[in-house]
């Protein structure tokens, strides 16, 4: 497979040039029109590579891309990615693509368009070279970064018909790919008191931010690493005025788990916790729950890693299993119990912040890895 590093290594040029225009496209969650750009942008692309394209239209975000491709032998392949990003309108023309030795900087540079480019690549590897693939299906979600509401139901239906899933998300070393990812649970805690002066003499006044204080301490309290539980409250606000017992608080809560087993007890601990009032007169009401299952390895990933690593060998690289800690769509599709390898897409440093960046030099070598799996899919 050494002709699949040469080919993808002379297109470096190309695929640094799709990853621009990419980049310069605004596409947080709520810019519809950028994650429709987007969208069409890179169906254009996969139409180019004989894919029959399809728009699923959504209202209250950006309208997902699928896309399908007959193939060779019985394996049926999943490629999954994500339009939107997490940067909000005017990101892209702040701070535009722009590359500065070995790497390269922009608003979802590396979550996800880095992978989609791979992506793209891969397929490009394989056509050029007349080599069969799998049937391949690709599912371009509109509003991953909060959660698939959306794009979920689509994912899981097209995974319970697939045998593989290969996920784009960003890698965090050369060598990794991912076979676990955390759980994602997100709660919504709001509290009702009463509003006084604080110095009103006969004040009946009940301070919610107080209630909520005591609250987030309780909550992050819960929190157990070494169980595989994280608990965190980072978003709050409360009140009107400084001089005014504050009638009303929320809270949003932030839950990770490791393991599906632990679903159950940590809900109801956070129910426990959030939904029973502390101070006289509170009253509150809390909404959500787990979002995102954890991904974990099971015999049918490890097989598909076992492949992965043989592919890689044929591209003297090396890859490694790894957990990561954020979700992604691979968490759902992991979960109904399809092979699915995750973070095969570019080293990505300082991810969903300011300073996004990618390693180019990672773009080559893995994409030659993808194109390969696909390969001995294809195959086997």
């Amino acid at each position: 497979m050494d002709e699949f590093l040469r080919f993808v290594e002379s297109k470096e040029p190309e695929m640094l040039d799709l990853l621009e225009r990419l980049v310069n496209i605004d596409s947080g969650t709520y810019n519809i029109d950028g994650v429709n750009i987007c969208g069409r942008v890179v169906a254009a692309e996969l139409e180019g590579l004989g894919f029959r394209t399809e728009v699923v239209e959504e209202t209250e975000c950006g309208s997902h891309i699928r896309a399908e491709r007959p193939g060779t032998g019985s394996k049926r392949v999943l490629l999954s990615a994500h339009l939107d990003t997490v940067f909000p309108k005017g990101t892209a023309v702040a701070r535009p693509f722009r590359r500065q030795g070995n790497l390269a900087f922009g608003p979802g540079v590396g979550d996800i368009k880095g992978g989609i480019v791979q992506m793209l690549y891969a397929l490009k590897t394989l056509h050029h070279h007349r080599r069969a693939s799998p049937f391949l299906s690709v599912f371009l979600t509109a509003d991953e970064e909060i959660g698939s509401i959306r794009g979920r139901p689509h994912i899981e239906e097209i995974a319970r018909r697939s045998t593989h899933v290969l996920v784009m998300e960003p890698a965090s070393t050369p060598e990794s790919i991912a076979v676990r990812r955390w759980g994602i649970g997100s709660f919504y805690l709001t509290i009702h008191g009463k509003a006084a002066h604080v110095l009103k003499p006969d004040s009946d006044g009940v301070n919610a931010c107080r209630e909520l204080a005591l609250k987030i301490l309780a909550l992050e309290s819960l929190t157990n690493i070494q169980r595989g539980i994280n608990v965190s409250v980072n978003l709050v606000r409360g009140g009107r005025s400084r001089q005014v017992t504050a009638a009303s608080a929320r809270a949003d809560i932030d839950v990770r788990i490791r393991e599906a087993a632990l679903t159950e007890e940590v809900e109801e601990q956070i129910r426990q916790v959030a939904g029973a009032p502390i101070l006289p007169g509170i009253r509150v009401n809390l909404e959500g729950g787990m979002t995102r299952p954890p991904m974990e390895p099971h015999r049918q990933t490890e097989e598909l890693f076992e492949l992965a690593k043989e592919v890689a060998e044929a591209v003297n690289m090396k890859v490694a299993a790894v957990e990561e800690y954020g979700g992604s769509d691979g968490c759902f599709t992991s979960a109904l119990g399809v092979a699915t390898l995750d973070a095969l897409g570019p080293v990505c440093h300082d991810m969903c912040g300011d300073e996004e960046r990618i390693e180019v030099a990672s773009l080559a070598p893995r994409t030659a890895l993808l194109a390969g799996i696909l390969q001995r899919l294809a195959e086997s």
